[in-house]
């Protein structure tokens, strides 16, 4: 089918390219990571096309090979992670007001985030992030439904609770 065709590869990386780069910043954090990651990701695939045995979705299979290039990522560079900044716009003082609030939630489910085991934080990104069913985390991950399943809901429960702990512990 995409033997030989560049062409062909070409659509795929267009249709794939920004699930690949959300899902890598999501993992990784920096912007420039990230689109290290697409890019290695997209040439790793191309390599290994031939290779491909059609088992999983096409999509299934990069998510496969960003999640093993962002685990080789984090292990070589083994620093903090950086926040994302958001920009408050410059509207009046109740649009300020909400994005800043927005803002506020979002870096606790980051921090949230963060603080979740390796595993769980990966099924999470493929589960919410790229929407993908939990077969299809399974084989990208080379683990079982049951298993993800598992990370899955332990992963939901440690952000329910972290969020519920600085929510009533946190002066307003």
């Amino acid at each position: 089918m995409l033997a030989g065709s560049t062409e062909a590869f070409n659509r795929l990386v267009k249709r794939y390219q920004r699930p690949v780069y959300y899902l890598a910043l999501r993992m990784l954090r920096v912007p420039e990571d990230a689109d290290d990651v697409t890019q290695k990701t997209f040439v790793k695939a191309y390599r290994a096309l031939a290779g491909f045995r059609f088992e999983s979705s096409f999509k299934t299979w990069l998510c496969a090979i960003a999640i093993n290039l962002c685990r080789t990522e984090l292990m070589k560079t083994k620093r903090p992670t950086e926040e994302l900044s958001d920009r408050i716009s410059d509207g009046g003082f109740e649009e300020r007001q909400a994005a800043e609030e927005r803002a506020y939630q979002k870096a606790h489910l980051e921090a949230a985030l963060e603080r979740l085991p390796p595993r769980q934080k990966e099924v999470v990104a493929l589960r919410i992030y790229q929407e993908m069913p939990f077969k299809d985390i399974a084989k990208a991950l080379k683990s079982t439904e049951t298993a993800v399943k598992v990370n899955f809901h332990h992963a939901m429960k440690s952000l329910r609770d972290w969020i519920q702990k600085k929510v009533h512990h946190e002066p307003l």
